[in-house]
C-alpha cells in the first residue's frame, strides 16, 4: 500500500482491496471477498483508493481498460481509459463518498482519460461532462402500492392479463427444463461467453474462475443433461441483485429468458427481499415484469484540455439514448 499525506489530504492506494485501512464509518459496496475475486479473475489492472481530508472521504475502485469511448452510442473509438467502477458489469457505482465534489477534485489529479460509471446523479463540475448511461431496472417488491407481494401467487394475480399470459407461455415452453439452485457446472462459463459476445455493450470479460468461486446464488437451467441457461444472483441486504446470465442461443431464447427472469422474481418474493435490481440491458423485457428503469449517469474527463473539449463536443455520441413506452403491468386496486 502506498500512502501520501499533503495539505491535510490522506491518500491510501493499494493493488489489493485488503491493503486499504479498514473503515467502519461507511459500508463498502458488496464485500471485500468479491473485490478480491474480481482482482483475481479480471485480467484488467485494478487499484483501490481510500482518500480523506477533514470530514470528507471517498473509496473507489479504479481499473484500466482500452475501451470503445462510444460504447453506448453509435460510433467506435478505442482509447485507454481509467474507469472508476466495478471491474465487472454491475449496475452499482464503484465508489462511496460523503462529498462528491471532493472525490471529483481528486480524480482530476489522475492523468489521462477518466470515466466514472453508474453514478446516481449528474456531476456538477467544470472539468467533467455528464451523460446518461444504461438505466438499472428495479423491481420493488414491498412498495406499499400493493402491500407487498406475500407470495408468487399474489404477484401473478396482480399482473394484467397480457403480462400474465406471457409468463405462463414461457413456463409452458420451458416445462421440460430442470431448475437447479446453487448448482456447479463448468459449462456455465460457455453460456456466459455466448451472452457476452452477443452484447452490444462490452466493457470487460471475466475469467472462468469467477463463476467457479463466486459466493452467491447460481441457478442453472437444464434441458436434459445440458445446461441451456444460468443466472448469478447476489444478496445485498434487503435487495437481491441480478449480476450475470448466460444462454444457449440454439434454444428459443425469448421464452427461456422470460423463464429465467420469472425464477429470479420468484426467489426474491419467496425470500422476502424488498427489491430486486434486475441490472442493465434488456429493459423492455424486465419492465414487463414490473421493473422500473432508474437513471444512471457517467462522468467523463481528460487531463488534457483539448481532449476535454473533444469529449464535450462528442457528448451525444457517448450517451445511451433511450425512450421506453409506459407499461401498466399491475392492476389497480379498484380492478
Amino acid at each position: 500500500m502506498k500512502k501520501k499525506f499533503h495539505d491535510g489530504l490522506e491518500v491510501y492506494r493499494g493493488d489489493n482491496f485488503d491493503e486499504l485501512p479498514v473503515q467502519d464509518t461507511f459500508e463498502y459496496p458488496f464485500q471485500g471477498e468479491l473485490l478480491a475475486l474480481l482482482k483475481k479473475e479480471n485480467p484488467l489492472k485494478q487499484e483501490y483508493f481510500y482518500i480523506k481530508k477533514g470530514t470528507s472521504y471517498a473509496f473507489f475502485v479504479l481499473y484500466y481498460n482500452r475501451m470503445n469511448l462510444f460504447t453506448f452510442g453509435k460510433a467506435t473509438l478505442f482509447y485507454p481509459v481509467k474507469v472508476v467502477g466495478f471491474p465487472c458489469s454491475f449496475s452499482s457505482s464503484g465508489y462511496v463518498t460523503n462529498d462528491e465534489a471532493f472525490l471529483m477534485e481528486y480524480l482530476n489529479t489522475i492523468k489521462g482519460a477518466k470515466l466514472v460509471l453508474n453514478a446516481e446523479k449528474k456531476a456538477v463540475h467544470p472539468k467533467w461532462i455528464t451523460g446518461e448511461t444504461l438505466p438499472a431496472c428495479i423491481l420493488e417488491l414491498q412498495d406499499g402500492k400493493h402491500a407487498g407481494f406475500e407470495n408468487m401467487e399474489r404477484y401473478i394475480n396482480l399482473l394484467r392479463s397480457p403480462y400474465r399470459r406471457r409468463i405462463r407461455k414461457a413456463i409452458k415452453a420451458c416445462g421440460d427444463i430442470k431448475v437447479v439452485s446453487n448448482g456447479k457446472d463448468s459449462r456455465v462459463y460457455d453460456l456466459y461467453l455466448n451472452t457476452y459476445e452477443k452484447s452490444d455493450y462490452k466493457l470487460e470479460r471475466l475469467e472462468a474462475g469467477f463463476f467457479e468461486t463466486f459466493q452467491g446464488e447460481n441457478i442453472i437451467f437444464y434441458r436434459g443433461e445440458k445446461p441451456v441457461g444460468f443466472v448469478l444472483l447476489k444478496d445485498v441486504g434487503k435487495r437481491l441483485d441480478f449480476l450475470f446470465c448466460g444462454m444457449d442461443y440454439k434454444e428459443k431464447t425469448a421464452d427461456l429468458y422470460f423463464y429465467m427472469l420469472y425464477h429470479i422474481v420468484k426467489l426474491g418474493i419467496e425470500r422476502g427481499y424488498e427489491s430486486i435490481d434486475l441490472g442493465q440491458t434488456s429493459e423492455l423485457t424486465k419492465m414487463k415484469f414490473g421493473a422500473v428503469p432508474r437513471k444512471k449517469y457517467f462522468y467523463a474527463s481528460h487531463s488534457n484540455a483539448m481532449m476535454r473539449l473533444v469529449l464535450k463536443m462528442g457528448k451525444g455520441l457517448l450517451e445511451y439514448h433511450y425512450s421506453f413506452p409506459e407499461f401498466r403491468v399491475f392492476k389497480e386496486e379498484t380492478e
